[in-house]
C-alpha cells in the first residue's frame, strides 16, 4: 500500500470508508422519503405546501447528480483499493526480472564479488594516519596494473550472447536497478577487453572461458555487437566503454595485434622521426566526428613520449598536437575551442600513459618532459600562460601530479627513473627542480585565480585519494598556506 503524504495508510482508509458511508446514507434517506409518503403527510399537515412532495420533487430533480456522485465515489474507492501504480511497478519489476533470467547466474557472482571487495576495502580504511608529512609518500603508492574481476573469467560463448541480449532488453527500462545491471554488463565487457590486451602484451593465454577471436569471427555475432555498442556509444553513461570496445572489435575482426610489440629505444626514436612528416591535419574543433582522431593522436603521443623518455633524450615537439593547441590560444577567436581540444587530448593521453606504464605516476623524468606534455616551448612561456589564466583543468592536474609525486619514496620513483646505477643520480638532479618549478607555478595560479586550481585539485583528489583526501590536504598545505618544503 502506498503511503499518502500527510497521513498513514490507516488514516486514508478511515476517510475512504467515511465517504462510502455518507453516500449510502444519502441514498437511504431518499429511499425512505419515498416509502413514507402514503403513511404520513396529509394526516399531520393541513394546508400549505406539502414537504414530502417537495422532497420528492427535489429528489426527482437531483437524482441524476446523486447517482453520478455515488458512481464516481465508488470508482475512486475501487482505484484506491486496486492501487494501479503499485500494479504498474509490480509488472515493470516482473518484466525486468524476466529480462535478466539468462544472466542470473552471472549477476549472482558479480554481487558476491562486489560484497567481498567492499569488505576488504573497509578493512584497509581502518589503517591509522601518521600525520601530514608522513602521508606524503602514500600519494605515489599505486597498483601496478588494472585488476580484472574474477567473474570475467567465467564468461563463455553462450553467456556473452546472453549479455548482448540482456543489454538490448535493458534499453527500455529506466529504473535505478536497470542502471545497476547495465553497469554490471559493461564491467564484464571492460574486463574482457583489459584481460585480452594484457595477455597479448605478456604473450600468455588470457584464461577467459571464451576465445574472443573465434567468437567474433562469426559475422552474425560481430554485426549484432556492433549494432548494440554503436547505439550505446552515441548516448548514455557507458559511451567511453562502448566506443573502446567497438575499436577492440575492429582490431580483432581485422586481425590487428592487440598489444604494441616492445621496441628498443633507438628503433622507437627512428620510427617516430620517420613517421613525423605524415602527421594528419589537426581538426579545428572537437565534435563527434573529430573525437576519434583526437583520441588516436593523444594515444600515439603517449606512446611516442614513453619511447623518448626511455631513450634518455628530449621529446620532439615539431609535430606534437599539444604545441599547435597552445599556438592557437594566442588567437582570441580560436582560444576557447583550442582549450577544449587540448583538455580532451591531455585527458586521453594521461589515460593511455597509465595503460602503458601500468602505474598512476607520470613518466616524466625531467622538467623539460613536463613542459613537452603541456605544449610549452620553455618555462617562461608556461609561466606567462599561467599569468594570463590560460591553463585548463587538465594542465593544472598534470602540474599538481608532477609536484606530488616528487615526495614519493625512492623505491616508488624507481618505476619512473629505473633502477640502474644512474637512476639515483637522475633523481637527485631532477626531482628537486620539478618540485620547485611546479610549486612556483601552482602558487602563482592560486594567487591569480584560485577557482580553476581548486577544480583541478578536486579532480585529482577524486582520482587518486577519494577516501582520505590526501591530495587536497597536501595542495592546501603547500600551495594555499605556503608552508616550507621539507628538506
Amino acid at each position: 500500500m502506498r503511503v499518502v503524504p500527510g497521513g498513514g495508510p490507516r488514516k486514508g482508509s478511515v476517510w475512504t470508508w467515511a465517504l462510502v458511508g455518507f453516500v449510502l446514507l444519502v441514498l437511504a434517506a431518499a429511499a425512505l422519503g419515498q416509502a413514507g409518503y402514503e403513511d404520513e403527510g396529509l394526516d399531520r399537515i393541513k394546508g400549505g405546501p406539502d414537504p414530502i412532495e417537495r422532497i420528492s420533487e427535489t429528489w426527482q430533480q437531483w437524482r441524476g447528480v446523486f447517482v453520478w456522485i455515488a458512481a464516481v465515489s465508488l470508482l475512486l474507492v475501487a482505484l484506491k483499493l486496486a492501487n494501479p501504480f503499485r500494479i504498474y511497478d509490480s509488472i515493470s519489476e516482473r518484466l525486468l526480472k524476466r529480462s535478466l533470467l539468462s544472466v542470473d547466474e552471472l549477476l549472482k557472482r558479480i554481487q558476491e564479488e562486489a560484497e567481498a571487495a567492499t569488505e576488504n576495502s573497509q578493512k584497509e580504511e581502518t589503517v591509522a594516519e601518521e600525520g601530514l608529512l608522513a602521508g606524503l609518500a602514500e600519494v605515489a603508492e599505486f597498483a601496478d596494473a588494472e585488476q580484472v574481476p574474477a567473474y570475467v573469467l567465467t564468461v563463455n560463448d553462450l553467456m556473452l550472447d546472453n549479455i548482448r541480449v540482456t543489454l538490448k532488453r535493458l534499453r527500455r527500462f529506466t529504473e535505478s536497478n536497470a542502471d545497476r545491471y547495465r553497469d554490471y554488463m559493461f564491467s564484464v565487457l571492460k574486463g574482457i577487453k583489459t584481460l585480452t590486451e594484457q595477455s597479448a602484451e605478456g604473450g600468455v593465454s588470457s584464461g577467459l572461458a571464451v576465445d574472443i577471436r573465434e567468437y567474433f569471427a562469426d559475422d552474425k555475432r560481430y554485426q549484432a555487437w556492433r549494432k548494440l555498442l554503436g547505439h550505446a556509444a552515441k548516448r548514455g553513461r557507458h559511451q567511453e566503454i562502448a566506443h573502446a570496445f567497438l575499436l577492440f572489435l575492429r582490431d580483432i575482426k581485422e586481425g590487428r595485434p592487440l598489444a604494441v610489440p616492445k621496441q628498443t629505444a633507438a628503433s622507437a626514436v627512428a620510427m617516430a622521426l620517420s613517421a613525423a612528416p605524415q602527421t594528419p591535419e589537426i581538426p579545428k574543433a572537437v565534435s563527434e566526428e573529430t573525437l576519434p582522431a583526437l583520441q588516436k593522436a593523444a594515444a600515439q603521443e603517449a606512446r611516442d613520449f614513453c619511447s623518448f623518455v626511455q631513450a634518455g633524450g628530449a621529446a620532439d615537439g615539431t609535430h606534437a598536437w599539444q604545441f599547435e593547441f597552445v599556438r592557437r590560444q594566442r588567437q582570441i577567436p580560436l582560444r576557447n575551442e583550442a582549450q577544449r581540444m587540448f583538455a580532451v587530448f591531455l585527458s586521453h593521453e594521461r589515460k593511455t600513459l597509465r595503460e602503458i606504464t601500468k602505474i598512476r605516476m607520470l613518466p616524466c623524468r625531467t622538467w623539460e618532459h613536463i613542459l613537452h606534455m603541456l605544449g610549452a616551448e620553455s618555462g617562461d612561456q608556461l609561466q606567462k600562460r599561467a599569468e594570463d589564466k590560460l591553463l585548463s583543468t587538465q594542465e593544472i592536474v598534470i602540474l599538481e601530479k608532477a609536484f606530488l609525486q616528487t615526495f614519493a619514496k625512492r623505491e616508488a620513483l624507481g618505476h619512473v627513473y629505473g633502477r640502474d646505477k644512474d637512476a639515483g643520480l637522475m633523481m637527485d638532479l631532477h626531482v628537486p627542480q620539478i618540485r620547485s618549478q611546479t610549486l612556483a607555478l601552482l602558487r602563482k595560479l592560486y594567487q591569480a585565480e584560485p577557482g580553476p586550481l581548486d577544480d583541478a585539485t578536486q579532480t585529482l583528489n577524486d582520482e587518486e585519494t577519494p577516501q582520505n583526501n590526501q591530495v587536497k590536504r597536501l595542495i592546501e598545505h603547500y600551495v594555499h598556506h605556503r608552508h616550507d618544503l621539507p628538506r
